[in-house]
């Protein structure tokens, strides 16, 4: 809920950004980090430290997003 409550006024109010680009990125990255969570077995430490640093990759993987939208605006 939080997410979406960040993705959402940031299409819609900043002017400088491509919105369409941003939500089609953005779903793909959630459906992305959906489909690995369905895999990850709670009981494989390794596992639970993959899956760990798959969402760290999604965080920094933001950093390209943003100024490829703005750059696409």
């Amino acid at each position: 809920a939080c997410y979406v409550g960040m993705a959402v006024p940031g299409c819609l109010w900043l002017g400088s950004v491509n919105p369409v680009f941003l939500v089609i990125t953005h779903l793909a990255a959630l459906g992305l980090m959906w489909w690995r969570s369905l895999s990850v077995d709670l009981e494989d430490k390794s596992a639970i430290a993959q899956f760990y640093q798959f969402i760290w990759k999604l965080f920094f993987l933001e950093y390209l997003i943003f100024p490829a939208a703005c750059l696409l605006a």
